[in-house]
């Protein structure tokens, strides 16, 4: 340790020396990545990866990006790409917090479920008894809506995009009331034709971004607590995920979110950016956070329940998260999280999109692999044709764990004195770039030593 320090504090002398309005916003989830055409090479090495990925962002518009990969419920590869603001030229870096848009419905039935594995409830309760205010299907009064139909997207409860605009910063409405005047008769934004389906509760599918919300305020009603305080305490703060955020106001620096970008006027060869916004319904879709701590979340799911052995939840509620409870409804929707097809192998997780960002987060169980794509716009080919090719990689790649620079399957003195001659003779390596900043120098050694020292 003794000669880690002193070498360290060589290279810091060397460095100080010789150093140099309200709108309307668009439906989410009304997309598959899948109709969209995708680069089929079955395989790339890493720098053909991050060539391609630039390429493709610079030929789709695609501002901002973070990529994160997860085997065996370890991040192994994380990389960061473009701008999250064109308007000030910020790059995009680890700290750069995205919105996950729908991909945020994962955190909320996460929420909701660990309160179900505390015995607080069951899935086949009617929602009634634990709601302040009364949710019932016009045209089925007499069938209750249960848990289960809200976690499987078939309650028979529809968007009105009337009622459900964006805001410039966060809604000024509480959630609470947001969702008393949506559902009770005569409330502000109550429509009974365009607040329900036409089908019995239980019976057919239907996306609900209200129906998410409704489970936001659930776990609201159940803990006793605010939402995004439940998510803070059970989530956020065991699995280190400082950086996830329901709320702007929550956020110390803004510099550090990614500002979400549309094209301009129409152009397909500008872009503009728009104003980080919110939304009243926002359990649904406006959980802010970078792809490194999305990855923790979604390795939870990879390794049964559990973080750095700490259980997160419990197996029997992964299974539950992950069983089809409606097969004749939608036969590749879990609880929220669903399954979709990609490249022959079945991969289960969500994506999201709104107004200037698309989000993936899918893991495949069969290879304890995952990845998380965060971007700043909404181009979903582009997207795919990442998606794609990431996914690729990571299914061919043998990753080597962070910090192993000789590959002998331990972190040790023998890495440190590698990468100190790496450094020393202006060697640059991309697994030895353990910050990710394109170069060798003594913030990749500090992160080595905190890697072998903890």
């Amino acid at each position: 340790m003794y000669k880690h320090l002193s070498l360290v504090l060589i290279f810091i002398f060397l460095s100080i020396s010789y150093g140099n309005q309200k709108l309307y916003r668009f439906p989410k989830d009304v997309f598959s990545l899948d109709q969209y055409s995708v680069e089929t090479n079955a395989s790339r090495d890493e720098v053909e990866l991050l060539s391609f990925i630039e390429t493709t962002m610079e030929i789709h518009l695609i501002p901002g990006l973070s990529i994160s990969i997860v085997k065996g419920g370890n991040i192994v590869w994380e990389k960061h790409f473009g701008y999250a603001n064109i308007n000030e030229n910020i790059l995009v870096n680890e700290n750069t917090m995205f919105i996950l848009s729908s991909a945020s419905k994962t955190v909320t039935a996460a929420a909701l479920m660990h309160l179900f594995q505390q015995n607080l409830f069951i899935l086949n309760d009617n929602i009634n008894d634990y709601l302040p205010f009364e949710v019932s299907h016009p045209d089925y009064p007499e069938v209750p809506i249960t848990f289960k139909m809200l976690l499987s997207h078939t309650s028979g409860i529809k968007d009105n995009w009337n009622f459900m605009p964006f805001y410039d910063g966060d809604s000024p409405l509480e959630l609470n009331y947001y969702l008393n005047q949506y559902f009770t008769p005569n409330g502000e934004f109550y429509d009974s034709d365009l607040n329900f389906t036409e089908y019995n509760p239980g019976t057919s599918f239907s996306y609900s971004n209200i129906g998410a919300a409704l489970i936001g305020l659930l776990t609201e009603e159940i803990s006793g607590q605010p939402f995004n305080e439940y998510c803070i305490e059970n989530f956020f703060e065991p699995l280190g995920m400082d950086d996830a955020h329901w709320f702007l106001s929550e956020i110390g620096n803004l510099n550090q979110v990614a500002s979400p970008h549309q094209l301009a006027n129409g152009s397909i060869d500008s872009l503009t950016m728009l104003e980080n916004y919110g939304y009243s319904d926002y359990p649904a879709g406006q959980l802010r956070t970078t792809s490194n701590s999305l990855a923790k979340f979604m390795s939870v799911f990879i390794n049964n329940g559990m973080h750095n052995g700490i259980e997160i939840l419990n197996p029997e509620t992964i299974e539950l998260i992950k069983t089809v409870h409606y097969p004749n409804a939608a036969s590749d929707q879990g609880l929220i999280w669903y399954y979709k097809n990609l490249n022959g192998e079945t991969l289960f997780g969500h994506s999201g999109s709104d107004l200037g960002s698309v989000t993936e987060m899918f893991t495949l169980f069969s290879n304890n692999l995952g990845i998380v794509l965060l971007s700043n716009s909404r181009n979903h080919e582009g997207m795919a044709q990442i998606e794609n090719a990431v996914f690729n990689y990571a299914m061919e790649t043998d990753f080597i764990p962070s910090g192993d620079l000789n590959s002998d399957d331990a972190i040790n003195d023998e890495d440190f004195d590698l990468l100190v001659n790496l450094i020393l003779t202006e060697q640059y390596f991309y697994t030895s770039d353990l910050n990710r900043d394109n170069r060798l120098d003594i913030l990749d050694l500090l992160e080595l030593i905190e890697i072998i020292t903890t």
